[in-house]
């Protein structure tokens, strides 16, 4: 019996090793961001792969796939060039861009925009010829009434919904 708990004790010293990162591995900022998703998300980090980066040093990848079976795109979250980024379909998003705004506050809001993506309750919506943003249900809601919403005001005809699960999936025209 003591043997046995020798032993477990032994492997999870072992898996402790294996899920931290090195040091030296990362930029400085993929590392700040790898020890706030240590501290706050640690279930983030049986995810990440490590990128060679343009810039320098490896930087922290999160993908994941989505279970919407109409889209190829992943749901992903990355720190390469010294800035972390959130994206999904035709929409991404850059927060604490350059670390000139608070890194905290700006980490949680983009984990806040990736949980609800994943929750079904954000959705990117593609307005006709690029422009894309996220939106609730209910912003939705007033782009198919015809009303403009203050910061997604785009003269467009047709506007696209992409979700995460494809049970929200849809295309609509602006009423005239």
């Amino acid at each position: 019996m003591i043997l046995s708990n020798i032993k477990d004790n032994f492997y999870s010293f072992l898996k402790l090793q294996k899920d931290e990162l090195k040091r030296e591995e990362l930029n400085d900022y993929s590392f700040k961001v790898y020890k706030y998703l240590k501290r706050h998300n640690k279930e983030f980090l049986k995810n990440i792969s490590l990128e060679k980066s343009n810039f320098g040093k490896k930087y922290i990848s999160i993908e994941l796939k989505p279970k919407n079976e109409n889209t190829v795109a992943n749901l992903y979250f990355e720190t390469e060039n010294n800035e972390l980024t959130v994206g999904f379909g035709n929409f991404h998003s850059h927060y604490d861009n350059f670390a000139e705004l608070n890194f905290k506050k700006e980490l949680k809001k983009a984990f806040e925009n990736f949980y609800k993506l994943l929750k079904d309750e954000l959705f990117v919506v593609s307005a006709g010829g690029g422009a894309s943003t996220l939106l609730t249900n209910k912003e939705i809601e007033i782009l198919e009434s015809g009303k403009n919403l203050e910061h997604f005001n785009y003269d467009c005809i047709t506007y696209y919904i992409t979700s995460w699960s494809g049970k929200h999936d849809r295309t609509f025209k602006k009423p005239s």
